[in-house]
């Protein structure tokens, strides 16, 4: 058996954060349980060990909120006020004990220390101000993203609304110094970044232009455009809004859940990560995927859906990277998918 973390919004019948119990043997769910009551935890992120999590949370004073596993069940440990209103974004660097925020509405990113007895400090907040892009969503600047570097040199923020890439360095007060800026092209609405697990790449996802551009690190930090690929067929004439991508851990395969069209498009990524080919289009079986991720071992792929109550699950074939839908379970606005 495997554990599964979801949660989502709760502004219907969904009370904050629940485990799925995943059955590898049956190729099926076997459970599930509200573990953590909680406002919109709408992103969350575990330490290493499994024993820490960190929850976006909303309410009277909109924040994180850092949960402890004590005697088998969660118990919160601090909460903090961070923005005026929920963030959509939130990671947990172990190495620096720091959590990254980022607040889409207003374009904010935040910085959290982890004190070593579990309190939590805001030690910077800063806005971004550039000029917004041509699409109708681009009305502000939006930070959807922000995630260390593998090798934790640079901190790499996307920004929505502005087409921007920021590249940050985090300073020895804690606090996020600017070395880069990438300017995607007009519309693209940067959303989140995959990293390439042994090279220094990083594949952006587009939400508003349905596209992934591969992108190289500098030694500088700064960001150096690849090719671009679209994840949705050419012929689709609908709304569509692209929404999680995801790298598997050989480097051969990309992930990208597409809202609209209702679909996963499979990329399988070439030897130097520099060029994706389609391999697959496939039906997430529910409306809206907002977020999907894998199992420990990479063998099934979980997909939240955020306009129906369906958790779809599918078993990854890991030497083709081909998805297959095989069962699927019953909880309300489903926006983030964390493996244990």
């Amino acid at each position: 058996m495997e554990t599964i973390y979801v949660s989502g919004y709760t502004r219907e019948d969904n009370k904050g954060i629940h485990t799925l119990t995943l059955n590898a043997d049956k190729q099926a769910f076997e459970a599930s349980e509200l573990i953590i009551e909680e406002s919109n935890p709408t992103y969350m992120s575990l330490s290493n060990d499994g024993q820490h999590l960190f929850t976006l949370s909303d309410g009277d004073e909109p924040g994180v909120a850092h949960y402890e596993i004590i005697d088998g069940r969660f118990s919160l440990k601090d909460r903090i006020k961070v923005f005026n209103e929920n963030g959509c974004y939130v990671t947990y660097d172990e190495e620096t004990s720091v959590l990254y925020v980022a607040n889409y509405k207003k374009g904010e990113l935040a910085v959290i220390k982890v004190n070593e007895d579990g309190t939590l400090t805001l030690t910077d907040l800063i806005q971004h101000t550039s000029p917004v892009g041509p699409h109708e969503n681009q009305d502000f600047a939006h930070a959807h993203f922000i995630h260390p570097t593998n090798d934790h040199q640079f901190i790499l923020s996307c920004d929505l609304g502005t087409d921007e890439v920021h590249t940050y360095q985090l300073t020895d007060d804690y606090k996020l110094s600017e070395v880069s800026v990438y300017k995607a092209a007009p519309g693209t609405g940067p959303r989140h970044l995959a990293f390439h697990h042994s090279k220094p790449i990083v594949y952006l996802l587009g939400e508003l232009d349905y596209t992934v551009e591969v992108l190289t690190i500098q030694s500088d930090g700064s960001l150096i455009a690849g090719n671009r690929y679209h994840t949705i067929p050419s012929d689709w004439t609908e709304f569509n809004s692209s929404a999680a991508i995801r790298l598997s851990h050989d480097n051969k395969f990309l992930y990208v859940s597409n809202r609209g069209h209702n679909s996963i498009t499979v990329f399988e990524v070439s030897e130097d990560g520099q060029s994706l080919t389609e391999i697959q289009n496939i039906s997430t079986e529910g409306d809206f995927p907002r977020d999907f991720n894998f199992n420990a071992d990479e063998s099934f792929v979980i997909v939240g859906h955020q306009f129906q109550p369906q958790i779809s699950l599918f078993t990854r074939n890991q030497t083709s990277g081909l998805l297959s839908y095989v069962d699927n379970t019953s909880i309300n606005e489903i926006v983030c998918v964390t493996p244990v």
